[in-house]
């Protein structure tokens, strides 16, 4: 699989990123997760392993950068240390173990599934699966292209004959007889390996349809296929609307425009889920999710983050983005080994940076702790600045009150009306017991109250690190008292 992001240029938003100019090395984990707001280019990375795949180059010319005259050029190395290259419109391999649900997938793979042809075969034919069904579908497209030859050979000879001396007349009419006799027994054979064919793609879409369904009955109880039916070098489906089975090529009653987006997108990833299921190399994939909760409710969400949970596991890689950040932070709390990336833009190019997305979801008190908690940790080297820190000690022990006398503590009661109450408590009152920490309360409170805006030189006031950071510690150990 892929090991190592090293370059994408002249690409959409990555006009030129190099891991090592974001604080990220390009080294991809077995699962990745990837928060990126629209417009950042998270499409157009997910449109690049579409490329690495099928070695379409149209997936990413349309996506050059604009302003620039880079040529598109993009570099991963493999777990053996090989380069994964596009350059000169080319990759100089392509991976064939990829699988990637995008916003295209439903136009694309929902309402028509195709068998295609033997110059292209289509989308069901990349989720047939079996040797034997593989094995027949090589050797009929062997048959196909001798067949074809021995036709072009045939008009050759024609052509040579009206030449040709009497006696080599003769001669090139046994020719021609015998490449005739051949390509009627490749006609007969093709005949019978396309009926064999087609009874194995019949029972694979009988799975297909129970494995769609499947995944209907979490994300979309309320549609079914009711059947799957094979026409010439396609299948159509029936989907059940309002007890209304509605085949998914209708002229009259469109699906496209029936369904409701997030019908249509639960339809889609069913239809992805079920082809990622029936496959029998899953282990061997590398699977791409671009934003697959687009139009989800909450309840489907959760059933779509742990399906996509237990595919990340059983897969080679997988790589997950979206835009929605809480759905990251939720899809990444499944894992303990996850590799968390943001895609951010400094002005000049797209690039990752590693991204502690536990951190930045935190809200309330429990984000202000860990802001003290990382200034302790890491000091004038803290991402924060001191007094962004200063203003949230205060909070912070007010948040202790709040929780621990949520009955006695009013909205509008802040630390120094918490710190006068404990004053003027008496022995079995709630605040009484508070009376052993009053002393570091009231010093704790007066060094925040010095770099609060209530005091109209509080910016003035230098602020020294280690004084900081020795709050920042009493303040915690404050907490356990309180």
């Amino acid at each position: 699989m892929i090991h190592k992001l090293v370059h994408i240029k002249g690409l959409g938003k990555f006009s030129n990123y190099h891991s090592g100019n974001g604080v990220w090395n390009g080294i991809f984990a077995k699962v990745t997760s990837v928060y990126a707001e629209n417009g950042s280019g998270k499409t157009t990375f997910t449109q690049i392993f579409k490329s690495l795949k099928d070695d379409n180059e149209q997936l990413l010319l349309k996506r050059r950068s604009f302003g620039t005259e880079t040529p598109i050029s993009i570099q991963f190395t493999d777990s053996k240390n090989k380069q994964i290259k596009y350059s000169r419109n080319k990759w100089n391999q392509t991976i064939q173990d990829i699988e990637v649900f995008d916003s295209f997938f439903i136009e694309s793979n929902v309402y028509l599934i195709s068998l295609g042809n033997y110059d292209n075969p289509g989308t069901f034919f990349e989720i047939v699966v079996g040797d034997k069904a593989i094995t027949l579908f090589n050797e009929i497209l062997n048959q196909v292209q001798e067949r074809k030859r021995l036709s072009q050979r045939r008009r050759n000879l024609r052509y040579k004959s009206k030449t040709a001396s009497e006696q080599d007349k003769i001669k090139i009419g046994k020719l021609i007889e015998k490449a005739l006799e051949r390509s009627t027994e490749l006609t007969k054979s093709i005949s019978t390996l396309e009926k064999e064919l087609e009874s194995i793609a019949e029972e694979f879409g009988k799975d297909y349809l129970e494995k769609i369904n499947e995944y209907l009955r979490y994300l979309s109880p309320n549609l079914q296929l009711t059947k799957l039916n094979k026409k010439g070098s396609r299948f159509v489906y029936y989907i059940k609307i309002l007890d209304f089975d509605v085949r998914s090529d209708s002229e009259s009653i469109s699906l496209k425009h029936t369904l409701s987006e997030g019908e249509k997108n639960s339809l889609a990833f069913a239809f992805f889920l079920a082809r990622l299921s029936l496959k029998t190399n899953i282990g061997n994939q590398l699977i791409v999710f671009d934003d697959p909760i687009s139009s989800l409710d909450y309840n489907r969400r959760n059933v779509t983050i742990n399906l996509l949970t237990s595919f990340a596991r059983k897969s080679a890689q997988f790589i997950l983005l979206s835009h929605d950040l809480n759905f990251v932070k939720d899809f990444s709390s499944k894992f303990s080994d996850i590799l968390s990336l943001k895609i951010i833009n400094d002005g000049k190019t797209s690039l990752f940076i590693e991204y502690d997305i536990k951190r930045d979801t935190l809200t309330g008190i429990f984000k202000d702790l860990s802001v003290l908690k990382n200034y302790i940790e890491d000091g004038e080297a803290s991402k924060y600045g001191k007094r962004d820190i200063v203003r949230c000690i205060r909070p912070i022990i007010e948040g202790f009150f709040r929780i621990k006398y949520f009955n006695y503590i009013a909205e509008d009661c802040w630390l120094g009306d918490i710190i006068e109450a404990i004053k003027k408590s008496s022995e079995g009152e709630v605040f009484y017991y508070q009376r052993n920490n009053l002393d570091e309360l009231i010093d704790i409170n007066d060094y925040s109250k010095t770099y609060h805006h209530s005091n109209p030189n509080y910016l003035e006031i230098p602020i020294n690190a280690e004084e900081l950071k020795n709050y920042c510690r009493r303040t915690f150990n404050l907490l356990l008292k309180l």
